[in-house]
């Protein structure tokens, strides 16, 4: 398991194919979609933000990003904020794309408290993002949630449990042998519980 590479979401969000799957979703998922996922991100990272946003249309989810949304105020504010929450509030997942932009963001720690605020554990999910200098800063709040991770060879996304190993530590034989929950597994599973 490994951490997702900037440059890999980029690549993602470069990719034409993807795009488009994923501006279809946006198109019909207020009809469709049976899970959704609030992508909290700096607008540093719109590119980021797009690849990853490129990566789930490929499992028919619907992200919502928020600079995508033409009913939001052009400056933020109060009603910036309310609607924010109202959408984390009312949408399946929230995810964080943690990149060293996010983490020194002020909105996006707001948004991680009022999700925390909001949804239970299950609902909550951190992608560590390594920079081109292969690193990732972290902070020890993001270490209460469980995390998307890669696996580099494969590259297929696992959801990795907050008690499995922390940021920085280093993996011993035993480790590597697991895998955690297959992100496409995880949302099929939320998007049945949300139907019932």
């Amino acid at each position: 398991m490994a951490f997702i590479k900037e440059s890999f979401l980029r690549k993602m969000a470069r990719n034409d194919e993807l795009k488009f799957l994923a501006e279809s979703y946006i198109v019909k998922s207020k009809l469709q979609a049976k899970i959704t996922i609030f992508l909290s991100h700096s607008h540093k990272d719109k590119e980021i933000a797009v690849g990853f946003q490129n990566i789930l249309a490929q499992c028919g989810i619907n992200v919502y990003i928020d600079w995508q949304d033409s009913t939001l105020p052009d400056e933020p504010n109060r009603e910036t904020a309310e609607r924010i929450k109202e959408k984390i509030r009312n949408l399946g997942l929230f995810i964080l794309l943690a990149t060293n932009n996010a983490l020194s963001s002020k909105w996006c720690p707001w948004e991680v408290g009022i999700a925390d605020s909001i949804k239970g554990y299950e609902s909550i999910l951190i992608v560590p993002i390594v920079d081109a200098s292969n690193e990732f800063r972290g902070n020890e709040y993001l270490q209460l949630y469980k995390r998307i991770e890669m696996d580099s060879v494969s590259e297929i996304f696992f959801i990795i449990d907050s008690s499995f190993r922390k940021y920085g530590a280093t993996l011993s034989e035993n480790d590597i042998a697991y895998h955690g929950e297959p992100l496409i597994g995880f949302l099929r599973r939320k998007a049945r519980l949300t139907q019932i």
